[in-house]
C-alpha cells in the first residue's frame, strides 16, 4: 500500500501506520546553516517518540482533547513533531503565520480559542507581547534556552498566567503507550488563517475527512513512496506546504528535509545534497532559476548562445514524442537542483507560461497546481507527462470543478465540490454562507475548462477593472504581459480614476518596481527612460483597453502575503494617499543615519552636496542613499552636467567608469572625489570641457583611418539597398541636393523603424558617404565580429544608457575631423509613428561647434516595421530633407537656452516635413 489508498479515520493514524512500516527509515532532517555541522535526522520510530511525549505533556497540562493548540514558529522538525502531537492528542492545530505583529497573534489566539502555543526563539519577543494577560501555555522549542530567562522577566510582569515550557523538557517525557484521541473523519483536525489580501483573515475549518480526501485525491494522480525526499521550504502554516512537505510523506515512509536557514544557497545545497526527488515551492523561486540560466548562456559567446537555442529547440520538439533530452543538453543546470529531482511542483499565484515552456524544454517536469485553503491545499493539478501549457490543469480524481456563470469566451467564477472542500469559516457563518451554496464552494477566482476539462485561470472576481465601457479587465492577465521586460522587477495594475482636468476619466494605472541589480549589471543608469522604451514597446502589443496609460515607480518592494500574492487593496491605498492633496505635505526624505550624517559634514561632501541639491527637480532634504534619477529626478544629459559641476567644484577629474556605476548620492560624490588632485589646470566649463579632453578609444580613432576596401564594399551594398528600396518601398526622396559637399554637420532624421538608417545612408551620393559615421548601441555591436562589422562601417558601439559622454565625446572627435554625423535626436523608434520629443544631444555638438543640422523626415518605415513587432511587409515611404539649421546667431542669453532653441527648431522642423509627406502616403487618413 505504498500510496496510501487505504481508509482510516484519521491523518494521523497514516503517519502511524509509516512508523509500523518504515520504523528506521528518517522521517525528519534539519540541514544546518553550517556547511560542516552534522544533518539532524529522525527516523520515523523516534519520531513517533517524540509525538506522544508531547501528547502526553497536553494531557497532563489539562488540555482536553478538542481543544486548539497553536503553533507560530519557523520550519523544523520540532514544528512537525509539535502538529502530529497536538493530533495524536486529538486536539485542533492552528499554525499562525510568522510575519503576524503581536497584535495580530493576539486577535487569531482570541479567535480561536488557543489554550497553548508552541514558538520558537525568532517569535518569542512577539509570542510573549500577544499572550500577556493571557490564559495561554508558551512552549519554546529551541533547544538553546538563553534567552528564556528574559522572557521568564516579560511574562510575569506581563501578568501572564503561565511561564513558558521547555519542549527539551516534554520530549524527555516517556510517552510510550498513549492511546490516540485523533477521532472521526468530521472531527476538526486543522484550523488555517487565509492570509489574505486585506486585513480580515478567517479561520478555515479542516477535518480529517478533508485532509484524507486530499491525501487519497494525489496519491491516486501521482506516485509518491518511500524512496521519495522533499525538500520543505514553502511556511507549514500554509494548507500546501502542510500537505506537500509534511502531511504527504508522513504517510508513505518518504523522507522531509527542513533548512535551519532559508535562503537561495542554502536551498540549492539543500536540493543538490540531500538527494531530493520533488520539490514544491513558489513560482518566483523557479522565475530565478530560470533567469540564472539564461542570463549565464547571455555572458557567453555567439557561437556558445546559437548552440544553446539549437540544443532548446531540440529538446522542444523530443518532447512532444515524449522524449526527454533536457536532461542530456543540459545537465549542468539539473545538477544544479539534484539529479534525482523526479517533479517541480508550482502553485500558490500565477505562474509565466513562457518560463513554464522553458523549464519543460531544459528537462525538469514542472507539475502547476491550483487550490486554496478552504480545499485543504490541491484541487487541480497538471498530469504527470502532459506538456505545460499554462493551464492548472484537471480535477484530483474524486474532485468537480465548474464554471459560474460563464461569459461569450466561457469565463466565469471556479466552483470547486469535493471531500477536499473545508468544513466552513471557524465562527464565522455568514463568511460561510458566501462561498459554499449546495455543496459548491465559490472560490473567487476566475477561469474557463478547455475541451479536456483543463482550467486555465485569468484571476481573481474582486480584482477585475471593469471600465466604463463595460470591459472587464484581469489585471493579473496585463500584469504577466508587462513582466516580460527584464527591467520590470514587479508590477501591480489598478484601475485609477482621474483627476478634475486629466484627460482620461479612468484609466489602467501602474506601480513598477524596477529590477535594479539587472539595471547596475548592464550599467543602466537613465532607468525612467528604459522603462518607458519597454513599456510603450509591450502597450503597442496589446488592444487599448488592456494598456498601462500611467504608472509610478517605487524603489521597495510591492507589500505581499506570505504566498507571494500582491496587497491591491493596500497598494492601491498608497498609490491614492500619494496623489491626495492631504497628503503633498507628507515629507518623503530617506532616515539619515549617524554615519551618513558625519559623511555629509565632511568639508567636500558639504559642497559636492549643495551643488546636487542645486541641480535635483525637487528641493528636499539630500540624503546619501537617493537615487540620482529616481528620487531626484535627474536624466542622462543633467547627470553628466551634474558631474561638470562637481568636477568644477572640487577641483577634480573623476574616472568615467566611476561615474557611470554610480546610482546614489554618494556614490556619485565618492566617484568626484577619488579624482581630487588629478586635474592639471582648469579649463573650459561644460560641454566644452567635455568636448576638449582627448580620447584614447581605438574605435573612436579609427575614425579617420583611410579605408578604401570598406569604404568600397559598404558603398557598393549600399547601392544594392537604393535599387531595392526603390523598388519594394517604392521610396521617393526629395532635397538630398540640400546636403553640402562636405562635413562637418549632422543629419537629424526622426525614428521609426529599424529600415531607416540603411535605407536613409543608400540614398547619399559617394562624396558625403565617404564622410559619414555613427554612433550605435554596444548592446548589438559591442564585441565580437560584431564589433569588427562596426569598425568597418565607421559605427563607434558606445552605451547611451549608462553614459552619454563617449557618446557625445566620439560625436565631437568625428565633426572635429570634418566628417557627418547620422544621429536620431528621439534616441528611440517611434511607438506609433509619429516624431516624438527630440533630445539635446544634437544640439549641444552642433552649438559647441558652430556647425548646421540638416533636419530629416522619414514616413512609412513604421508599416513595414514597427516597433515591437515583427516585420509587416512592404510599404510606400519618404524621405524629405530639410534647409539647414545653424546655432543661433548672435548667441543666445545661455548655452542652455541655445540648446533648447535649435533642438525646437529641428523638432517643429521634422514635424512639419513629416506632416506633410504623412499626408501623402496616408491621404484617407486626412
Amino acid at each position: 500500500m505504498p500510496n496510501g489508498t487505504f481508509h482510516m479515520q484519521s491523518f494521523y493514524t497514516r503517519f502511524l501506520q509509516s512508523v509500523e512500516r518504515f520504523p528506521q527509515h528518517i522521517a525528519l532532517e534539519l540541514q544546518p546553516a553550517a556547511p560542516g555541522e552534522a544533518i539532524t535526522s529522525i527516523s520515523y520510530s523516534d519520531t513517533r517518540t517524540m509525538v506522544e511525549s508531547v501528547g502526553w505533556w497536553l494531557r497532563d497540562s489539562g488540555v482536553q482533547p478538542g481543544a486548539r493548540c497553536a503553533i507560530l514558529a519557523a520550519n523544523s522538525p520540532r514544528w512537525v513533531i509539535s502538529y502530529l502531537g497536538i493530533l495524536s492528542h486529538g486536539c485542533v492545530a492552528v499554525p499562525l503565520d510568522t510575519a503576524f505583529d503581536p497584535e495580530q497573534i493576539c486577535k487569531l489566539l482570541l479567535d480561536s480559542g488557543s489554550s497553548v502555543i508552541f514558538t520558537d526563539a525568532k517569535a518569542v519577543g512577539s509570542v510573549t507581547r500577544a499572550i500577556a494577560g493571557l490564559n495561554i501555555i508558551p512552549v519554546i522549542l529551541d533547544s538553546n534556552h538563553d534567552f528564556i530567562p528574559d522572557s521568564i522577566h516579560d511574562f510575569i510582569h506581563d501578568g501572564s498566567a503561565h511561564v513558558p515550557q521547555s519542549f527539551d523538557q516534554i520530549l524527555a517525557r516517556d510517552g510510550t503507550g498513549l492511546t490516540s484521541h485523533a477521532g472521526t473523519p468530521d472531527d476538526l483536525a486543522v484550523i488555517l488563517y487565509t492570509s489574505g489580501t486585506t486585513s480580515d483573515p478567517k479561520g478555515v475549518m479542516l477535518t480529517h475527512g478533508n485532509l484524507n480526501a486530499e491525501a487519497q485525491a494525489v496519491f491516486a494522480l501521482l506516485r509518491f513512496d518511500q524512496t521519495d525526499a522533499i525538500l520543505g521550504v514553502l511556511p507549514l502554516f500554509h494548507a500546501l506546504a502542510q500537505m506537500a512537505n509534511l502531511l504527504f510523506p508522513l504517510s508513505v515512509g518518504a523522507r522531509v528535509v527542513y533548512l535551519e536557514q532559508l535562503n537561495t544557497s542554502e536551498l540549492l545545497r539543500g536540493l543538490r545534497k540531500r538527494r531530493i526527488t520533488l520539490f514544491c515551492c513558489v513560482p518566483q523561486f523557479f522565475y530565478l532559476i530560470h533567469q540564472r540560466i539564461f542570463d549565464q548562456v547571455a555572458k557567453r559567446g555567439a557561437p556558445a548562445r546559437i548552440a544553446f537555442r539549437a540544443m532548446l529547440g531540440l529538446s522542444i520538439a523530443a518532447r512532444r514524442l515524449g522524449i526527454n533530452l533536457g536532461k542530456t543538453f543540459f545537465r549542468r543546470a539539473h545538477q544544479a537542483l539534484g539529479k534525482e529531482m523526479r517533479f517541480l511542483v508550482t502553485g500558490g499565484s500565477r505562474f509565466d507560461v513562457k518560463i513554464g515552456k522553458d523549464l519543460e524544454a531544459l528537462g525538469f517536469d514542472v507539475l502547476q497546481a491550483y487550490g486554496l485553503t478552504e480545499t485543504t491545499g490541491g484541487a487541480t493539478c497538471v498530469p504527470p507527462g502532459e506538456r505545460f501549457t499554462g493551464s492548472v490543469g484537471r480535477p484530483l480524481p474524486g474532485m468537480e470543478v465548474q464554471i459560474s456563470a460563464p461569459d461569450e469566451n466561457g469565463s466565469g467564477e471556479v466552483l470547486i465540490r469535493g471531500g477536499i472542500v473545508m468544513k466552513g469559516y471557524y465562527n464565522r457563518p455568514d463568511a460561510t454562507e458566501q462561498v459554499l451554496k449546495d455543496g459548491w464552494l465559490h472560490t473567487g477566482d476566475l477561469g474557463h475548462l478547455d475541451g479536456r476539462g483543463n482550467l486555465f485561470l485569468t484571476g481573481r472576481q474582486k480584482d477585475v477593472i471593469v471600465l466604463s465601457s463595460g470591459k472587464n479587465v484581469y489585471p493579473e492577465e496585463i500584469e504577466a504581459h508587462y513582466l516580460k521586460s527584464p527591467f520590470l522587477k514587479e508590477i501591480c495594475v489598478l484601475g485609477l480614476q482621474s483627476a478634475p482636468g486629466e484627460p482620461f476619466s479612468e484609466r489602467l494605472h501602474a506601480v513598477i518596481v524596477p529590477n535594479l541589480d539587472m539595471l547596475r549589471e548592464k550599467k543602466i543608469v537613465n532607468t525612467r527612460e528604459v522603462i518607458r522604451f519597454d513599456v510603450e514597446t509591450l502597450s503597442a502589443q496589446l488592444p487599448s483597453t488592456k494598456r498601462i496609460l500611467s504608472y509610478d515607480i517605487w524603489q521597495d518592494d510591492l507589500p505581499r502575503t506570505t504566498t507571494r500574492k500582491l496587497k491591491r487593496f493596500e497598494i492601491d491605498k498608497l498609490v491614492k494617499q500619494q496623489r491626495s492633496p492631504a497628503d503633498s505635505g507628507i515629507s518623503s526624505a530617506r532616515e539619515i543615519s549617524a554615519e551618513d550624517m558625519s559623511w555629509l559634514q565632511l568639508p567636500d561632501v558639504a559642497r559636492a552636496v549643495e551643488v546636487v541639491r542645486r541641480a535635483a527637480k525637487d528641493s528636499h532634504t539630500i540624503s546619501p542613499a537617493d537615487n540620482l534619477e529616481l528620487d531626484l529626478g535627474l536624466d542622462s544629459m543633467q547627470r553628466v552636467e551634474l558631474v561638470v559641476a562637481l568636477e568644477q567644484e572640487l577641483d577634480a577629474s573623476a574616472d568615467e567608469a566611476l561615474v557611470s556605476s554610480a546610482y546614489t548620492v554618494r556614490e556619485l560624490v565618492e566617484a568626484v572625489r577619488a579624482g581630487i588632485g588629478s586635474r592639471i589646470s582648469k579649463v573650459r566649463a561644460g560641454w566644452q570641457e567635455v568636448f576638449s579632453s582627448e580620447t584614447s578609444d581605438p574605435d573612436v580613432l579609427a575614425l579617420i583611418k583611410p579605408k578604401p576596401f570598406s569604404t568600397a564594399f559598404w558603398f557598393c551594398v549600399d547601392m544594392t539597398v537604393r535599387t531595392l528600396s526603390r523598388l519594394l518601398f517604392r521610396l521617393r526622396v526629395e532635397g538630398m541636393e540640400k546636403l553640402p559637399a562636405k562635413g562637418p554637420f549632422l543629419i537629424c532624421p526622426n525614428h521609426q523603424s529599424f529600415f531607416d538608417g540603411p535605407v536613409l545612408v543608400s540614398q547619399l551620393p559617394l562624396r558625403l558617404f565617404r564622410q559619414v559615421f555613427y554612433v550605435g548601441t554596444s548592446e548589438i555591436f559591442g564585441s565580437g565580429f560584431m564589433r569588427t562589422l562596426a569598425r568597418s562601417m565607421k559605427l563607434i558601439p558606445v552605451d547611451p544608457d549608462a553614459n552619454l559622454v563617449p557618446a557625445l565625446r566620439a560625436g565631437s572627435f568625428g565633426l572635429k575631423n570634418r566628417m557627418v554625423l547620422i544621429l536620431y535626436p528621439e534616441g528611440e523608434r517611434s511607438i506609433d509613428g509619429v516624431p516624438k520629443t527630440f533630445r539635446r544631444g544634437a544640439a549641444i555638438l552642433a552649438v559647441h561647434h558652430n556647425i548646421p543640422i540638416y533636419p530629416v523626415a522619414i514616413d512609412g518605415f513604421f508599416d513595414s516595421w514597427p516597433r515591437g513587432f515583427g516585420f509587416k511587409g512592404f510599404h510606400r515611404a519618404r524621405i524629405r530633407v530639410g534647409d539647414p539649421i545653424f546655432p543661433p546667431h548672435p548667441p543666445a542669453a545661455s548655452p542652455e537656452a541655445a540648446y533648447q532653441q535649435i533642438i525646437a527648431s529641428v523638432e517643429a522642423r521634422v514635424s512639419e516635413m513629416w506632416t506633410g509627406i504623412h499626408a501623402q502616403l496616408h491621404p484617407q487618413a486626412q
